[in-house]
């Protein structure tokens, strides 16, 4: 059990030396162009969890994202403290912990109206606000292009 954390160090590694997890249960390639936007807009922010040997914990996508963008290094977070059990546990908990929380949908859609009436249009905003205005009972997006009702049909960000 963890009772402070370890001191963290941010490592420049290349992809190339990073290798997926060949049992990763995450079916998510339909989300790489969904990702890659994200990474042309914000940057490569969040670090990719890995071994020493590069097999990646965590990371898979923004890994993905960052081959198919042609970026050829990312940053890295070791983990090899960590026991094989709890590589495993980390893993399944990582991607399921998105489920354990609901969203509340009133303070959603107003942030999601701020976002589309900003000034600063950011790419792929409309179709979250969108969709979160249809689940609030109101229209935020109109006016907005591009704003298509197939591409509002995703989860916000």
């Amino acid at each position: 059990m963890v009772t402070s954390p370890a001191p963290m160090e941010i490592q420049i590694w290349p992809v190339n030396r990073l290798v997926f997890y060949a049992r990763n249960p995450r079916k998510n390639d339909a989300a790489v162009d969904r990702m890659c936007s994200s990474i042309r807009e914000f940057g490569f922010k969040i670090p990719v969890l890995a071994r020493s040997d590069g097999e990646v914990v965590d990371g898979h996508l923004r890994l993905k994202a960052a081959k198919k963008l042609r970026i050829t290094e990312v940053p890295v977070i070791l983990c090899d403290e960590w026991s094989k059990a709890q590589v495993k546990a980390f893993r399944l908990m990582v991607n399921r912990s998105v489920t354990w929380a609901a969203w509340d949908e009133e303070l959603l859609a107003l942030e999601l109206q701020e976002l589309s009436e900003a000034e600063e249009r950011l790419p792929g905003s409309c179709p979250e606000a969108a969709q979160a205005s249809r689940r609030a009972g109101k229209q935020i997006c109109k006016g907005r292009k591009p704003c298509s009702e197939s591409s509002a049909q995703r989860e916000p960000f």
